[in-house]
């Protein structure tokens, strides 16, 4: 049985150029309109099944907040139908559901209300909703006194202990401070195992790709794709790439040609140069324009043996080979390592690492390789992505990437408790209690 049934979604906004425009359409005797139809969606339909975690992503303005108001019953559509199955508890924008001259108790037990529950039973649930929200003796102030962060942290407490059997968050998560997120993403992976359907609506992709096994992408008011969450999340992100590509055109386009130049000729040295075959077997997402490819990706050992078993602590070259079919400012050479939930974990290029291309030749062939000893990373599977672009860190274009292309296996040997492990100089000291003060 589905927990959402969305069948032919659409939702028409009229918009006027004159605030008068609208009495006078509402008043004429014939009908006739001084509007232009807006759709904020447009014939959408999907089903989410009881205990399924699911994501909506888009760009702003795609409709992703219509949908859940629709779904919430906050507002009304134009046309289609929804059912929901099951009661719903929802965390939409900040202070939604809120009456700022309440106090943080007095909309405890009014939302409460408003969900069924009796003064009685919200009662029972006030410890835990206390608790988790964190904000002390404020609970007892005017929410109009709340600062944004202590607002989260009310309404989610909130969201989370009134048994829901639908939850509904609109990106408010993103408003928390790092240890609150931490916290609330650790409580929504309990409520998932317990079979909660949660509709999650995020702009952080990483996080969908974690929490989510499905993703709906909108945009525009359309929907886009649907389907398992790692791959409508590639596809979003390599299509916000292009997007930026077109952005950043015009800044890289425009920026200096500059006077250093690191790249080192071998023709002289070294006549014949040989690269493994890239050939990767898969690739979540490709981004290819034509003006660069990548011709070889290479991890290599100490010895220069081709390897993907790496051992943390030991020193490897990540190599990319690229060539270009046009006279390239700016050229990036880089790769970035994932783990298997989306997480990166590390990322390099040869701007980040003061080393440039001002200016990479048509049909020359580039090798940009990066010599590292590996962290102690956690033993297990990772991705890895390499990528050419142009331009700076902070505004480039993307001319050739290969999304989670390869994988490799990380071995450590240490307690592998954490993604990263650290080495200290760890000291400790024993004093006798009447030595000690505590200013």
């Amino acid at each position: 049985m589905d927990a959402i049934k969305v069948d032919h979604l659409t939702k028409i906004y009229r918009l006027y150029q004159d605030p008068k425009d609208r009495f006078k359409e509402a008043v004429n005797p014939f009908k006739k309109t001084y509007s232009e139809p807006f759709y904020a969606l447009r014939d959408i339909s999907f089903n989410i099944e009881k205990g399924e975690t699911v994501g909506i992503i888009g760009t702003n303005g795609s409709g992703k907040s219509t949908i859940l108001k629709i779904i919430t019953g906050v507002i009304r559509q134009t046309k289609g139908s929804v059912v929901v199955n099951g009661n719903v508890s929802a965390l939409l924008e900040l202070g939604a559901g809120f009456d700022m001259e309440y106090t943080g108790i007095d909309n405890i037990y009014m939302n409460g209300a408003v969900l069924g529950f009796s003064r009685a039973r919200m009662e029972q649930k006030m410890e835990e909703i206390l608790a988790f929200a964190d904000i002390g003796d404020f609970v007892y102030q005017p929410v109009k006194t709340y600062s944004s962060g202590m607002l989260v942290r009310l309404a989610f407490a909130l969201a989370i202990n009134v048994e829901p059997e639908v939850l509904v968050i609109d990106e408010a998560l993103a408003v928390g401070d790092a240890f609150f997120q931490a916290k609330c993403f650790h409580k929504l992976e309990e409520i998932k195992a317990s079979g909660t359907t949660i509709l999650f609506v995020s702009h952080d992709i990483v996080s969908v790709k974690k929490l989510c096994s499905r993703a709906i992408w909108i945009e525009k008011g359309v929907l886009r794709e649907s389907g398992p969450a790692g791959a409508v999340c590639e596809k979003y992100m390599s299509a916000q790439i292009i997007r930026t590509n077109r952005e950043n055109q015009k800044i890289v386009s425009q920026m200096e040609n500059e006077n250093d130049n690191d790249i080192r000729t071998e023709t002289e040295k070294k006549r014949h140069v040989s690269f493994p075959l890239f050939q990767p077997k898969h690739a979540e997402a490709v981004t290819a324009t034509g003006r660069a490819e990548i011709l070889s990706f290479y991890i290599a050992d100490e010895k220069g043996r081709q390897v993907n078993l790496l051992k943390t602590e030991n020193v490897y070259r990540f190599g990319v080979v690229g060539r270009f079919h046009e006279s390239i400012k700016h050229a990036l050479f880089g790769f970035e390592l994932e783990n298997l939930k989306g997480t990166k974990i590390l990322g390099m290029n040869n701007y980040m690492q003061h080393k440039s291309i001002a200016q990479a030749k048509v049909g020359k062939i580039y090798e940009v390789s990066f010599i590292f000893k590996l962290p102690r990373l956690c033993k297990g599977e990772y991705l890895v992505t390499p990528a050419i672009a142009a331009g700076t860190q902070e505004s480039h274009v993307v001319l050739a990437r290969m999304h989670n292309c390869q994988t490799v296996l990380v071995d450590n040997d240490g307690y592998n408790f954490a993604l990263l492990e650290l080495d200290a100089k760890t000291e400790i000291h024993e004093y006798d209690s009447a030595d000690v003060e505590f200013d």
